[in-house]
């Protein structure tokens, strides 16, 4: 067999006679050789070191080791140690130096020769480590960089590292040792404005400029165009898109726009207006579809197919110039034209109402008499024509009662503006005889029926009318706006660990037909109740449409529904602690002694605390009037198109769930816009025999 050659650990150590046998401690020869392989080439400091702590053993005959020599790993540790031992020792000899900055200018160069060099080479550690272990080759390195440091320190007078475990010193000393650089720096190319005058460590610098990026990163376009003006005036657009990571485009515009308009300006743009971003477009369109800016109909042919999908229409409940300035009063932050305003109203939001019903008198009322009032001033010209006029309610209100109201201000008990009339404001600066004729309309009451009444008589008769209307009026648009506002703010607030807001109402009932029928069936049909519930939690919204073939809207009802909707909160929403129902104040159905009572063991038959909301006197309107609308239009298009065929409140419940489940189907969607519930009048009946009366009769 031939011999082959072995990379033997060239280390002096492994040649040492032992004393006992007189013969070397580790054999090259054998079937079992002791001297182990060398793997870790050293330089010629680490030989140096070698030989003369081991000059004994070379003299002896041991061959001396020279750079490019290999050794064991158990020798390569050793040397580690003895270096790390022999910088100890040579720092324990170094003098104490002063700790505080010295002057720059009295920094000892004199090490540096006329090249810049120092006498220090650093091609000296430059070690062949390619076959050291990791944690061996972390070692090293690390005893490198000290010494390292250690040079840079002592020729700067700082002092020296000592304990590599105090890093935060170690920092302090670099940030010292760069300063004084800088300032070197600037003293020899006579630099005007100091390099590094913001006293910032290192470390600080280097989370400022990552956050700077996370900033550029994080902002829309034009914000990005003006955090590049920031960039130094020596960058070029390659460096500038290098150091940012952005386009070639925006680091060209960044530049141009530093150079015209200095650093952080504005970027302008000449052509056309900007779109909209999309969470103000989002906002407007939410705004629209708010409640007090429109309402969803309650009829049934009102309903569009928006992407095959139903929705309810809603007509505005005001103008469109007062709609944009109620949005810029709650929105002023938010820059949008009026044009633009308009143009982004919702396609299920219509600015012409057609004939309504279900209105509030007293709003109606005040809202007559100010519609004749401005009629007359302007058929006689008591206003000039470049004066846009109109007299509101919320003007006269906004007029008489005190800049910052209270609630005596709206009870009419106040000493300040409890003294004002609508009178007054309406004759200021008007000049118009008080006996002149002209004609109003009023809602009146006359024989247990309600009609509206046309009026004529004199201007004072008019005056008086409307200041006795004033003070219950006025007392009504106080809780009428305080209500709303409470309304929105529930909703605003609720969310899955606190409350949910539960809107009900009683939608009109859906009769049915069939597409060909005989006459004498037009005059006894029959009929199906739809009860509508909104669940609002958070930014989530649930529909409900409860089905039944019982005919009675009253108490018992609505308490067999609110067991269901119990059910359907429990089961996608288990952490809501308190439910607060929202109504209108129908007497039959809600604002009753006996819902009242329910409501009192509300915790106690169903398991969870509610509470109840009831909006003010003829404005319950809200987004479940086109939950039943579209309902019930969905089952008419079906009947008349497509032959459908819906005979009882039962077949009516299976269409509605089965198009509602289609619809989620087509759109993607896991659960339906609407979800369907049947209820038998057999179960109302069966409640309240058996458990609402003896309780209601106690």
């Amino acid at each position: 067999m031939p011999y082959i050659k072995q990379n033997w650990c060239m280390h002096p150590y492994h040649d040492i006679i032992d004393s006992v046998t007189g013969k070397k401690k580790f054999v090259k020869t054998g079937k079992n050789p002791t001297h182990p392989v060398g793997i870790h080439r050293i330089n010629a400091d680490s030989a140096q070191i070698i030989n003369k702590q081991y000059s004994l053993v070379i003299e002896s005959g041991s061959r001396e080791v020279c750079e490019g020599d290999k050794i064991c790993t158990s020798c390569l540790r050793r040397l580690l140690n003895d270096e790390k031992n022999q910088d100890h020792n040579d720092l324990d000899n170094v003098e104490m130096m002063n700790t505080g900055e010295e002057d720059p200018s009295n920094v000892d160069i004199g090490h540096y020769d006329d090249k810049g060099d120092t006498e220090y080479d650093n091609s000296k550690d430059d070690k062949n480590i390619e076959d050291l272990p990791s944690s061996q080759e972390r070692t090293y390195n690390n005893e490198q960089a000290r010494t390292k440091l250690n040079l840079v320190f002592e020729l700067l007078n700082i002092p020296t590292i000592r304990d590599v475990r105090r890093s935060k010193n170690i920092r302090q000393n670099v940030d010292r040792a760069c300063s004084i650089l800088y300032k070197l720096c600037d003293m020899l190319v006579d630099c005007t404005i100091p390099l590094n005058d913001h006293q910032l460590s290192m470390n600080d610098a280097s989370e400022l400029l990552s956050g700077l990026k996370k900033l550029f990163h994080e902002s829309g376009e034009d914000e990005q165009i003006r955090l590049l003006t920031i960039s130094p005036d020596g960058w070029g657009r390659t460096v500038v898109e290098k150091w940012f990571g952005c386009t070639e485009h925006q680091a060209r515009m960044g530049l141009h726009l530093k150079i015209n308009k200095g650093v952080l300006a504005y970027p302008e743009y000449s052509n056309g207006n900007k779109p909209l971003p999309d969470n103000t477009v989002q906002l407007i369109k939410e705004f629209y579809l708010s409640d007090g800016i429109s309402r969803a109909s309650a009829r049934k042919r009102d309903v569009i197919h928006i992407k095959k999908v139903p929705f309810p229409v809603q007509f505005m409940e005001m103008t469109g110039r007062e709609a944009y300035q109620q949005f810029k009063s709650e929105y002023p932050n938010v820059v949008v034209g009026k044009s633009s305003f308009n143009s982004l109203r919702p396609r299920q939001v219509k600015c012409l109402a057609p004939a309504d019903t279900c209105l509030c008198i007293y709003h109606e009322n005040f809202y007559l008499l100010l519609k004749s009032w401005n009629k007359m001033l302007k058929e006689k010209s008591l206003i000039k024509d470049d004066v846009e006029l109109i007299i509101t309610d919320k003007y006269l209100v906004n007029r008489i009662v005190c800049g910052i109201p209270g609630e005596d201000c709206y009870n009419g008990r106040c000493d300040t503006c409890g003294i004002i009339s609508p009178s007054d404001i309406l004759l200021q600066n008007i000049m118009i005889d008080d006996d002149e004729q002209f004609s109003w309309s009023q809602w009146i009451t006359a024989n247990n029926k309600i009609d509206l009444l046309h009026i004529n008589g004199s201007v004072s008769s008019f005056l008086d009318e409307i200041n006795n209307k004033w003070k219950q009026f006025l007392l009504h648009w106080y809780i009428t706006t305080v209500q709303k506002e409470y309304i929105k703010s529930i909703r605003l607030n609720s969310s899955f660990t606190t409350h949910i807001v539960a809107q009900l109402d009683f939608a009109e009932n859906y009769s049915i037909f069939y597409q060909r029928e005989i006459q004498s069936y037009h005059w006894n049909n029959d009929q199906v109740t739809i009860f509508t519930v909104q669940l609002k939690v958070g930014s989530v919204h649930k529909n409900i449409v409860i089905i039944s073939n019982y005919m009675l809207h009253n108490t018992a009802f609505v308490y067999v529904a609110q067991s269901i909707i119990v059910n359907y909160i429990k089961q996608h929403f288990p952490f809501i602690q308190i439910i607060n129902y929202l109504s209108d104040g129908a007497g039959s159905q809600f604002k009753n002694n006996y819902n009242m009572f329910n409501l009192l063991h509300h915790l106690r038959d169903f398991g969870i605390q509610a509470c109840w909301t009831f909006s003010s006197t003829g404005h319950g309107k809200g987004p479940i009037d086109g939950l039943g609308a579209s309902s019930k239009s969905t089952a008419t298009r079906s009947v008349k198109s497509s032959g459908t065929v819906i005979s009882s409140a039962k077949e009516f419940y299976e269409f509605t769930k089965q198009y509602n489940e289609n619809a989620a189907k087509l759109s993607g969607n896991n659960e339906p816009p609407i979800n369907a519930f049947y209820v038998d009048s057999t179960t109302v009946e069966a409640t309240y025999q058996n458990f609402l009366k003896p309780r209601w009769d106690k």
